[in-house]
């Protein structure tokens, strides 16, 4: 029998899988199937990203029309889930409603393990959190239009209108950076899942539960907020100096690989600039600015991808609930794919613990049992 090893907290730095999705480096770098992101992000759409990382390949022009038609064709939801909608509270998070809904329509496929029903799910995503963003603001129900990409189509759900095309692609960009990001928390534990041989609905349903933390997707939401309070100071680098005194967390900051430089942050800082600039008011991108500056000289964090991502979404009018869900309507398409090469070579995932429990206690029984001290 091998001999067991303790791996570090958090598994930081114990390689558990080989793959060929995405790889993130320490350097700063970060490839999709063999591509630099920033080439990506500069050249492709989001649906050929997306088909990239499901298939491991740029699409041909045909395999891209059936693609986008596949992912059109089968935007429809169930006609359940807007009565399903209208169950939950108002004050119910948008992320605890897409999860139950991915659950839900799980219980209503007819072959769930079937083989295109992992596009198929991913393709509702737009109409899914579009849907959730009407129930909960008393507003119609969402109209996917199948003539345009998946991208616009969320976009336009969501703010209800047509924004002009260089807002249409900024959109587009930051969701091809949020669309995989090899094994965050998010990921593994969609690969945990699969190696059970649960269906693809079990695992997504899973991975938007551990999306929902405010250290993995719940981050940019919070990003926007301290954005908008130092905003109101006279001085951004005193409230963050203040909040670093206090031993707060600064949300945006800070990642598990990248040390010195997230480059999906970087290139959104960019187009956030020129997005700003576009309004004709550049004061909220010096604040960010500010704070990102203050950080580094500060603590050494860069900026990560929901520092950045947060403000162009804002300057989109996108209501500021929906951040995490376009997180995961982005991320479902890097999702599938981990599912999918976890089954081709799977092995449960099954690690062991260290127990540091009390040992040899007998039962008493309760009629002899007092009250456990306290203190």
């Amino acid at each position: 029998m091998p001999e067991k090893f303790r791996a570090p907290r958090g598994l930081y730095d114990v390689i558990v899988a080989d793959t060929s999705i995405s790889k993130s480096s320490s350097d700063g770098t970060l490839i999709y199937s063999g591509y630099d992101i920033n080439d990506l992000a500069n050249h492709a759409s989001f649906e050929e990203t997306a088909y990239l990382i499901l298939n491991g390949n740029l699409p041909s022009a045909p395999e891209l029309k059936d693609f986008h038609d596949l992912l059109s064709h089968d935007s429809v939801i169930p006609p359940e889930i807007p009565r399903l909608l209208e169950l939950f509270p108002r004050s119910a998070h948008p992320i605890d409603m897409l999860r139950t809904c991915v659950s839900l329509i799980g219980s209503l496929v007819e072959n769930p393990s079937g083989k295109n029903s992992h596009v198929s799910l991913a393709a509702k995503f737009p109409s899914l959190v579009a849907s959730i963003h009407s129930a909960r603001n008393g507003l119609p129900p969402p109209v996917y239009n199948q003539g345009e990409n998946y991208s616009d189509n969320l976009l336009a759900m969501l703010t209800g209108s047509q924004l002009h095309s260089f807002e249409r692609r900024s959109f587009e960009q930051v969701m091809l950076f949020y669309l995989e990001h090899d094994l965050n928390a998010s990921t593994f534990t969609t690969r945990v899942v699969a190696s059970t041989q649960a269906d693809v609905f079990a695992a997504i349903t899973s991975a938007l539960a551990a999306l929902k933390g405010p250290l993995h997707g719940g981050a940019n939401e919070a990003a926007l907020g301290l954005q908008l309070a130092a905003s109101k100071q006279s001085s951004p680098e005193s409230y963050i100096d203040e909040l670093l005194s206090q031993g707060k967390k600064v949300p945006g900051f800070g990642h598990r690989v990248y040390k010195t430089v997230d480059p999906r942050a970087q290139f959104c800082k960019a187009l956030f600039r020129k997005l700003s600039e576009a309004k004709s008011s550049t004061d909220y991108y010096e604040v960010c600015a500010k704070i990102e500056a203050r950080m580094w000289e500060k603590k050494k964090l860069p900026a990560n991808l929901d520092f950045y991502a947060a403000p162009i979404f804002y300057l989109l009018d996108l209501p500021v609930e929906t951040y995490t869900s376009i997180f995961a309507a982005s991320r479902v398409f890097g999702w599938v794919a981990h599912y999918n090469e976890q089954l081709r070579e799977n092995k449960i995932i099954r690690p062991d613990a260290d127990y540091i429990g009390p040992k040899g206690l007998k039962y008493i029984p309760l009629a002899q049992r007092g009250p456990l001290p306290r203190g």
